[in-house]
Parts: C-alpha cells; sequence; structure tokens
C-alpha cells in the first residue's frame, strides 16, 4: 500500500515539474521495484508524446494521436456522434447525409421532409390516410366512414400523361397501378409507375430499367428515344353514390 502512495505521489511531481522533470524522473525511480518502475516509465512516456498535441473538442490525445471519446466517431479530421451520418454510406439505399442526418432522396407525393421527425411527413393541407397509404387533400375521403350510409369512397388517385418521342411521339395515360406499352418507331417500351414523387416527381420502370423523373426532366432511353412526363392528374377522393 506504501509503495502505491509513492509511485501516485512520484507521477503528480514528475508531471508538474516541468522542465527539472528528468532530473526528478532518474533520481525518484532507480530505487523502485522493477514492476513499479516499468510502469512509471511508461506514463512518464505516454505523457512526452501527448505534451504538444492539441486535440479538437470530443477527443484526447493517447499515445500522441487524437482518438475520438466514447460515443463519438472520426469524420473528416472531426468526432461526431457516432448515430451521425459522415457520408452517404452511412445511410440507407436511397437516402443522403445531409448535414450529419439521412435525408430521403425523394419523399412521396404531398410529402415534405421533416428534419426533426428524420423522415418524410404530409405537407401542410395533407393528411396520412392508412387505408390507402398515402397523403391525400384534407378535404378528400379516406375510408368509407368519410361518407354517408349510400355513398363509397372512392380513392386519391394520380394519373400521368407520359409521352415517349422519337421522330414520332406517342403519349399514353399510365395509371400506378397497371402498365402501358409504347410502340414508337418500331421499338417497344412497357412503362410501369413505381410510385408518384413530391414535386411532381416519379419512380418508374422502362423495359424493366429504373428512371427517376421530374416534371420537367427528359430522360434518354436509347440514342433515338426519349421519355418525359407531360401532365399529372390528380382524381378520386370524393363520395360517390352506390
Amino acid at each position: 500500500m506504501k509503495s502505491r502512495i509513492m509511485l501516485g505521489l512520484l507521477i503528480v511531481i514528475i508531471l508538474v515539474s516541468g522542465c527539472a522533470k528528468n532530473q526528478i524522473t532518474a533520481s525518484a525511480i532507480k530505487d523502485l521495484p522493477i514492476e513499479q518502475k516499468i510502469e512509471l516509465e511508461a506514463k512518464i512516456a505516454a505523457s512526452d508524446v501527448c505534451m504538444n498535441v492539441a486535440c479538437s473538442s470530443n477527443s484526447r490525445c493517447i499515445a500522441g494521436d487524437c482518438v475520438c471519446n466514447d460515443g463519438y466517431k472520426k469524420c473528416n479530421g472531426e468526432c461526431i456522434l457516432s448515430q451521425d451520418c459522415c457520408t452517404d454510406y452511412d445511410c440507407s439505399l436511397g437516402e443522403s447525409c445531409i448535414g450529419r442526418v439521412c435525408v430521403p432522396d425523394y419523399c412521396l407525393a404531398n410529402e415534405v421532409f421533416d428534419a426533426g421527425k428524420g423522415k418524410c411527413v404530409c405537407e401542410e393541407d395533407f393528411k396520412y390516410c392508412e387505408l390507402q397509404r398515402a397523403c391525400i387533400p384534407k378535404a378528400n375521403c379516406c375510408m368509407q366512414s368519410d361518407c354517408a350510409a349510400d355513398y363509397r369512397c372512392i380513392p386519391s388517385v394520380k394519373l400521368a400523361l407520359i409521352c415517349i418521342s422519337s421522330e414520332t411521339k406517342q403519349c399514353r395515360s399510365v395509371h400506378p397501378e397497371r402498365a402501358e406499352s409504347f410502340l414508337v418507331q418500331g421499338m417497344r417500351y412497357d412503362v410501369q409507375i413505381n410510385a408518384f414523387l413530391s414535386s411532381n416527381g416519379m419512380d418508374i420502370d422502362v423495359n424493366g430499367v429504373s428512371y427517376i423523373l421530374s416534371g420537367n426532366d427528359v430522360k434518354k432511353l436509347s440514342d433515338s428515344a426519349s421519355i418525359y412526363i407531360s401532365e399529372i392528374e390528380d382524381i378520386g377522393g370524393h363520395c360517390k353514390k352506390e
């Protein structure tokens, strides 16, 4: 016990004694048992290499290197919370790291990203309809109980007028629940809507290849054919008499 107290006092003296440290070290540790001598010399060496190392916040110096504190991780030379994202690789597929938060690349139609909740939520003047699994206008019916006894609720649906152009152009109204085939310049294009996105965008498949279209996008399907959205129309959302 006495030797442990002596060791502790010696370490304190050595760390605060500045320029005289080397002289004190040599005289203080020479008569210690070998185990204590090795331990003390290691602590002195560690304090020496960290003496002139300035670490950023949320980190500490260990053996001359700055190491993040528990609960933090390295990100571009800084230490950030372990649960925060540093790059897009920290996020799920379809998300990007923005301001250390994983943000969806696209919200669904009538949705906006809420940074506080960390997810897409319905826009103002829209409500989430669990039955239809979509954000619909607040004035629209969501389920049968929203209508009178002899009426039924027509679901809120979007239709897209999609055009494929080459030397000629062909446009078709495409429903999200069924694919449409286009025949342009002898080439067949099967178009399926996967989802309507915010800002009049769409996630679609053309002949099994995925594309993201916004309202003003024109995507090339081949050297001679392109696809674009001509119009998006909202239908349904009302009570209809049986």
